[in-house]
């Protein structure tokens, strides 16, 4: 008799409690984005001032990566994770009561920071690639999705929330609400690795199995080699630059837009109430947008989706220069932005985990950070200002368009690297 008790890998029950994380952890973030048109009014901050605490966070930010990259590696992601949730109890609680523009940047700019740095991109997308190998780009997928439905599905709530209860408050139970989850996730679900369970990447049985799935993703060539670098070897090659500038020109349209969008959408005439649903439109394209970018990556190869994500991006951003004339037309660029800003960030961790392997990957996702962290910390304060000087945010669609630009440019620029060794039971550490 056939055997219909088939056990589920555990691995998806990682990338379950991870979508949880991804979810909630980049609220400590963007929760700034729909808090941006309350704090104009009080304490009457204005755009500049305000997106400079968006940009100080993200270089903070980049220096904390750096750091939460290099202990994914050593500790594991479980501890990181389950830290972050603590810090952004502790963040959102002290941000409801700051009183002084010096007590915002410390909060917002250094303690949030640290607790998105431990509750977003790196540690989720780390742990992920270090759970799959084969279908990494699908697992990937499944848990950015988590991002893109929680600025979808919270910002409008949380913009309702200050509307209605004042936006202190709104940081007072958002500490609770997101925090507390984020811990008991960490506690209860997550774990660092599959031999931290006695398990294979992939869910394979056998070790011969897994070997197979590593000969026949990008990181194995034809003769079986696999790449493994370590982080001194992978910054010795041009494509990890190449990759470090394509992810760190990036980060200057997507941190101007999520950040400027609501306040956007309020000088297109949207109300204060009703702007965080831009974010829903915004994000709701993405869901699904994610996880077929993620499927594409696996049998297409990554890079080849990448390049054609970030050239639809930039078409769209051209498209919204010329059609932007009122709230309808804005809706619509939104939706259709929505359908491909994200989809690369499906892919940009199991893309680098092909060209240099898992073993460090946390450490060089960290690394990569670091510059779209500070390059793209340019973008909220140049949005801001542009906005303050021209009284328009239009200027910025032509800006994304021309960064996206190069971010095409340097990714048709990255190819295999050639550093490999053999790929063995006795040599395989991963």
């Amino acid at each position: 008799m056939k055997n219909n008790n088939v056990k589920v890998y555990y691995g998806w029950f990682v990338v379950g409690g991870l979508f949880w994380v991804a979810f909630l952890g980049p609220m400590g973030r963007y929760i700034l984005t729909s808090l941006f048109p309350f704090i104009l009014d009080d304490p009457g901050w204005s755009r500049q001032t305000v997106g400079i605490a968006f940009t100080i966070h993200l270089w903070v930010y980049a220096f904390f990566a750096i750091a939460v990259g290099h202990m994914i590696d050593r500790i594991g992601g479980r501890k990181i994770i389950f830290t972050g949730g603590a810090l952004i109890l502790i963040g959102l609680i002290c941000l409801s009561q700051v009183q002084h523009i010096w007590q915002f940047y410390l909060v917002f700019g250094i303690i949030l920071s640290a607790a998105v740095s431990m509750t977003h991109y790196i540690p989720n997308t780390t742990i992920v690639r270090k759970w799959f190998v084969k279908k990494s780009g699908i697992a990937t997928g499944l848990v950015t999705v988590g991002t893109g439905t929680g600025l979808a599905v919270l910002t409008p709530v949380i913009s309702y929330l200050c509307a209605y209860m004042g936006w202190r408050t709104t940081c007072l139970i958002c500490g609770f609400a997101i925090g507390i989850p984020i811990m008991l996730i960490a506690i209860f679900v997550v774990r660092d690795t599959p031999e931290s369970m006695g398990l294979l990447s992939d869910g394979e049985k056998t070790a011969e199995n897994r070997y197979r799935n590593l000969h026949e993703s990008e990181n194995a060539d034809t003769h079986g080699r696999l790449v493994k670098m370590t982080p001194q070897q992978a910054m010795r090659t041009k494509s990890f630059w190449y990759l470090f500038i394509v992810y760190s020109v990036t980060g200057i349209p997507l941190q101007g837009m999520l950040t400027h969008m609501v306040s956007w959408s309020i000088e297109m005439g949207v109300s204060s109430a009703n702007s965080g649903m831009i974010m829903l439109s915004l994000g709701l394209p993405s869901i699904l947008v994610r996880i077929f970018a993620g499927w594409m990556g696996d049998h297409f190869g990554k890079k080849k989706v990448l390049v054609f994500f970030n050239v639809i991006s930039m078409t769209v951003w051209i498209f919204g220069w010329f059609f932007i004339k009122d709230v309808t037309s804005f809706f619509i660029f939104a939706v259709l932005l929505g359908f491909v800003y994200s989809a690369p960030f499906a892919l940009y961790t199991p893309f680098l985990g092909d060209l240099f392997g898992s073993l460090s990957v946390g450490t060089l996702m960290g690394t990569i950070t670091l510059g779209h962290s500070i390059i793209g910390g340019i973008g909220p304060y140049l949005w801001g200002w542009i906005a303050d000087t021209t009284g328009s945010y239009a200027l910025n669609c032509i800006i994304s368009a021309g960064c996206y630009g190069i971010v095409t440019i340097f990714l048709i620029m990255i190819y295999p690297v050639r550093h490999k060794e053999p790929l063995t039971a006795a040599s395989d550490s991963e």
